[in-house]
């Protein structure tokens, strides 16, 4: 999660004196670690040899994309895929420097780090390739680029696409895990098809819908009248819902089936915790609709008359330095010191979250059922201090709607990882770089193909104070896991283009 405290790290990491590679200690001739499982991918010969390579680099699944027919090609000076040679040569350097880094003290660790090999150009683009994705949704009417790379091992952040009922609805998610990826996993899973499900029951075309998403259904309708605009009521029923299965239904199924070898798979998603961000968008309705809970956040690119972009948000961050928040928390637990340390019980960053059992079960079920879970290796299973009255934590989404103008040209989805290395109007100037790259007229060149890929890049060549150079990105991605996460966090990022048909 975002934190002062890790874009202060980073300013101290970047603002040490860059070497050139050859001046570099070189490695203490250690042997390269065992790597990980095997993962699917299109070209068997190839995956096979560097399988165990994108497991350490977080990747959950590999194949090697293709620029879908009809969308402009970006005028690039590199776009092979990631190499076999630069992947294995990733996996030597973390594996080496995490051997190097291990037993430290934190002191010796920061050191250390500011030693480390960097990374070669092939290496940075075999890790920001690893996992980049394009293709178009609704008829050609919006294109999707999206690419992630990982800080946390395994990867915490899950990004989940789809087509939603009505023929014209797209919907892009962002699922920002913490205290593992367990409930992440489970939104990106199930989020897409419980809101297909929310919006054919509010449109009265399907009624056999699960028992939690009918009752939040009803009890919108009931709540703020039938008359609500659909896609909203939809959107937030299927967050709500979620959330209910997460942690309560799963946790009354447990304790219907009392069986032990069930506690994980039940529990475990309800102990992890995930922020989650929806983007739907309506080519029909000409508009966006944004469903938040955290602080992960969405941005619209507008190109305005004069040929300058303005960056528009599209969801407000859930934590404490939102004042509303505050607000409500004051509200819903009077009398308490809710917010300690800019954090909820002094724990948790984002004050709405799906998951996060320990900032809503009652304080009997976490005596009851903590003690198991943290012997069966959840190390969040731990009750914080002075839980008087939960829950602390909603995952009740913060919906914005949007009316698409001629001006409004793409959406930026995306995990905070991004934010802590840019600002919104950076993010905008970045992805319109790009954008206007894909005409060969403009004359501006971008090394990348896929939007997302681009920005990811430019993000981790930027330091803590706003500076850009290809040097940082080459130090940040060398730093290995667990390591990383006190430089940079998971970054996930979707670019949705609009009116690519026109």
């Amino acid at each position: 999660m975002a934190s002062e405290t890790l874009r202060q790290r980073h300013r101290e990491f970047n603002s040490t004196a860059v070497a050139p590679e050859s001046q570099k200690p070189a490695g203490d001739g250690e042997k390269e670690t065992e790597l990980g499982n095997k993962t699917p991918g299109s070209k068997r010969s190839l995956t096979i040899a560097i399988a165990g390579v994108l497991a350490l680099l977080g990747v959950t699944g590999y194949s090697f994309m293709r620029q879908p027919s009809g969308v402009p090609a970006v005028a690039v000076t590199t776009v092979a895929a990631p190499t076999e040679t630069a992947l294995q040569s990733v996996a030597t350097k973390r594996g080496n420097a995490q051997k190097r880094l291990e037993g430290m003290t934190k002191v010796e660790r920061r050191k250390e780090v500011n030693r480390l090999p960097i990374f070669t150009d092939d290496e940075v683009d075999a890790v920001l390739r690893a996992n980049e994705k394009s293709w178009q949704a609704i008829n050609g009417a919006l294109r999707i680029d999206t690419d992630q790379v990982s800080s946390n091992e395994p990867i915490e952040d899950y990004l989940a696409t789809g087509d939603i009922h009505g023929g014209s609805r797209y919907m892009v998610g962002v699922f920002d895990g913490h205290a593992g990826f367990m409930c992440a996993e489970q939104l990106a899973a199930r989020m897409q098809p419980m809101i297909d499900a929310a919006l054919q029951e509010i449109e009265g075309i399907n009624k056999t819908i699960s028992a939690p998403l009918s009752d939040a259904v009803v009890r919108l309708q009931r709540d703020v009248g039938r008359g609500w605009d659909t896609v909203p009521m939809a959107l937030t029923a299927a967050f709500m819902a979620m959330d209910n299965e997460l942690v309560h239904a799963s946790l009354a199924e447990y304790q219907r089936l009392a069986d032990p070898s069930q506690m994980s798979r039940l529990l475990g998603p309800a102990v992890s915790g995930s922020c989650g961000l929806v983007a739907l968008v309506d080519t029909d309705a000409n508009e966006v609709v944004v469903a938040n809970t955290g602080d992960s956040r969405a941005l619209l690119g507008v190109r305005l008359a004069n040929g300058t972009w303005k960056a528009v948000r599209l969801s407000q961050d859930h934590t404490a330095e939102n004042q509303n928040e505050l607000s409500r928390l004051a509200r819903e637990h009077p009398g308490e010191t809710v917010i300690r340390s800019g954090r909820i019980l002094g724990g948790l960053m984002p004050t709405r979250a799906f998951g996060d059992s320990r900032y809503k079960w009652p304080i009997g079920v976490q005596r009851a059922l903590f003690p198991q879970l943290l012997a069966n290796g959840h190390k969040y299973a731990t009750s914080p201090p002075d839980l008087l009255s939960p829950p602390y934590v909603t995952a009740h989404p913060v919906i914005v709607r949007h009316k698409l103008g001629k001006g409004d040209r793409f959406i930026v989805v995306a995990s905070d990882g991004l934010y802590d290395q840019m600002a919104d109007a950076d993010v905008v100037q970045v992805v319109a770089q790009w954008y206007e790259a894909r005409d060969p007229a403009s004359g501006l060149v971008t090394k990348d193909k896929n939007a997302a890929t681009h920005l990811i890049r430019a993000a981790l060549s930027t330091d803590g104070n706003g500076n850009r150079r290809d040097e940082i990105i080459r130090y940040m991605l060398a730093i290995p896991p667990p390591v990383s996460r006190r430089y940079r966090d998971d970054i996930s990022v979707a670019v949705i283009t609009l009116n690519e048909a026109n």
